[in-house]
Order: structure tokens, then sequence, then C-alpha cells
């Protein structure tokens, strides 16, 4: 037994349609077909798959808490960092979220071959989007500090 791959990700929200448009419009995904769900909501694709299922909290809704079970809707990541999506095309990708007016963090680590860019989604879900690194690569985003690679002082 091994686990293969991130299968999906599931987001409760208040605002299912925005952070539909956001995931195509600023991501890349594309809605695709879902199950016929007694709660509203939709599913998003990337390479064919259903990547991001959305699911709206909207009133107490019956359905929902017995297929998803209770929980409180929320707004920011809570104990979850951030969802990563390995990506291409990293200047299209930049050129779009800047045609978009969304704000995003760029960082460079060479030495794990990535060009990260950091955003935030309609519901504060912190969203990071790692790009193969390539010498030379400019910065459009805001720029974030250097990470120290090594062994930590607590880990001496």
């Amino acid at each position: 037994m091994g686990v293969l791959a991130l299968d999906h990700f599931t987001i409760r929200t208040e605002q299912w349609g925005k952070t539909a448009e956001f995931f195509e419009q600023v991501v890349g995904l594309s809605p695709g077909p879902r199950p016929d769900f007694r709660f509203p909501g939709c599913w998003m694709y990337a390479g064919g798959r259903p990547l991001l299922h959305i699911a709206s909290i909207v009133g107490v809704d019956k359905d929902l808490q017995a297929y998803l079970g209770e929980k409180p809707g929320g707004y920011g990541s809570g104990a979850l960092d951030h969802v990563s999506l390995r990506c291409e095309g990293l200047e299209t990708v930049q050129n779009r979220l800047q045609s978009l007016g969304i704000a995003f963090r760029e960082r460079v680590i060479p030495q794990i071959g990535e060009h990260q860019l950091f955003l935030e989604d309609p519901n504060g879900i912190t969203i990071e989007m790692i790009f193969d690194y390539v010498p030379g690569t400019r910065i459009v985003g805001e720029a974030m500090a250097s990470l120290a690679i090594g062994p930590s002082a607590e880990g001496r």
C-alpha cells in the first residue's frame, strides 16, 4: 500500500460561484461533470481529472452534512497551511494574474528546481503554484525572502 498522488481537495464555501470563477480564471482549472448530489456545488478539473470539489454551505444543508459531516464554515486555510499545484507556463500565469489584478508572491528555490507563486482564493485559502525553475526567469509578483536551505538551529 502506498500513496500515489493527491486525488482532490474540497472547499466548503458560502461563495461557491466566486470560488469556481477564481479557480477557472486565475488558476486555470475547468468546470466539469459532477455527480447529482443533493447540495449545490461544482467540480473543477485539471488534466481531465476532478482536482477541486466545491461545496456550497449557504444555510444549513442536511444533505451536505450527511455527505461530508458537520463542520463549521470558515475563512482561510485553518490548520491546513496551503494547497500546492504543480503547473506549467509560468510567464503566461504571471501575466494572467497581473491582468486580473490578483496579488501574488514569488519565491525561487534553485536548489530544488522550483519557481513558486503564492496567492489567496476568495475564501482566504493560500494556493501555491509550482513551476520548474529556469535560470534568469523574472520575478513579477512580490518577491519573497530566499530560504536558508540547510540544517536548522533546532536540528543541530
